[in-house]
């Protein structure tokens, strides 16, 4: 070995060294507890309550090194999951995924305050089970959307075969068109349902709700095109307002009342 590679590997391991006995005096200095969720143990190290010495995470050196690197994917990905959910939440207020959605919250917020004040092991148990409850309520997502998609599809459905059977689709350019249309539309969103089951399977349960999403914009479509009057296509729109919203991922909200400004005399 060259003395090159020496002085390369010797300064690798210096700066872990470093890196690692500066979180060890970060660990001992600076967190200190600030609230009851952090208990002093004997030795003089700190852990989040609620563990025992059996169910305590693994606090070595390398645990902590490891820790970082989870910790910080965990905030990221976890805050971009909860705020779907909160779409979600705020769309379908009448599912009684609230007290669900605070869980969440509150669980996210206990990690990251624990990460915040250095105690990075801790933070990564907390929010490893935060992620575990947001994988709980994803499916109970996922269940009502699949109902929800496949009511929407089996109308459509319906509505194709009525096209199918008339006899003015088969003379009428614009019906034949928009019979072939639809059934392509229809064929796709059938499709986004397997992709669903798919991304279940493989516990992708993001993936999962934006296929689901995908097939009820399908399905929502082809009821506002098939629809027979201006009326009908206005009345399919109102009723399916809050979830075109939620395809989007946006919150949907009425318009606010604009208020009248008073007459200056």
């Amino acid at each position: 070995m060259t003395m090159k590679k020496m002085f390369k590997i010797g300064s690798i391991f210096f700066v872990i060294s470093f890196f690692m006995i500066s979180l060890a005096q970060a660990q001992q200095k600076g967190a200190q507890p600030q609230k009851a969720d952090i208990i002093k143990m004997p030795d003089g190290s700190y852990r989040a309550k609620g563990y025992d010495e059996a169910t305590r995470p693994d606090d070595s050196y390398l645990a902590k090194f490891h820790a970082i690197d989870v910790v910080s994917k965990l905030m990221k990905q976890n805050l971009e999951e909860i705020y779907l959910i909160k779409v979600i939440v705020s769309n379908f207020p009448d599912k009684g995924w609230n007290a669900d959605y605070d869980k969440l919250y509150n669980g996210y917020k206990e990690g990251m305050e624990l990460y915040y004040k250095r105690n990075i092991i801790y933070s990564q148990a907390k929010l490893e089970q935060n992620q575990k409850d947001i994988r709980d309520l994803f499916k109970k997502i996922i269940d009502e959307y699949k109902i929800q998609a496949e009511t929407l599809l089996g109308e459509c459905a319906s509505k194709v075969l009525q096209l199918h059977l008339d006899v003015s689709s088969r003379i009428d350019p614009n019906r034949f068109d928009a019979l072939y249309t639809n059934q392509l539309r229809l064929r796709v969103a059938y499709g986004q349902l397997d992709d669903a089951e798919s991304a279940v399977w493989d516990k992708y349960y993001v993936g999962a709700i934006y296929h689901l999403r995908l097939a009820r914009a399908y399905a929502i479509s082809i009821l506002e095109d098939l629809s027979a009057t201006p009326q009908e296509r206005e009345a399919v729109e109102n009723k399916y307002k809050v979830a075109k919203a939620d395809d989007l991922n946006r919150i949907y909200a009425e318009k606010p009342v604009k208020k009248e400004e008073p007459v200056k005399k």
